[in-house]
């Protein structure tokens, strides 16, 4: 039973690691081309597994937007840039393992 309380237990995560796993979402599901994964349900995704704090997933999407790893439509969707998938899994696996 102890084991199981502290698996539910919210972390904190960096800023990177947070940017590592939209980006292992984006990819894991395929969100790269014609798939895209709407904006809000990323959000609300990734903030259920940290503390709750929408403002700073939504930066950190916003950041990934900004480097040109994460493609914004106009329907306020997101998916991976399949061009840049080399520099995507690099960035996972150099910050989500940590």
């Amino acid at each position: 039973m102890v084991y199981l309380v502290n698996y539910l237990v919210r972390r904190t995560l960096s800023d990177e690691q947070i940017k590592a796993d939209i980006l292992n979402r984006l990819v894991n599901g395929e969100a790269f081309g014609r798939y895209h994964i709407p904006f809000d349900q990323m959000k609300n995704w990734v903030q259920n597994r940290i503390k709750r704090n929408g403002k700073k997933v939504s930066k950190c999407i916003e950041d990934l937007v900004r480097a040109g790893l994460v493609i914004r439509s106009a329907r306020d969707t997101i998916y991976a840039d399949q061009r840049r998938l080399d520099e995507i899994f690099a960035y996972i696996d150099s910050n989500l393992k940590k």
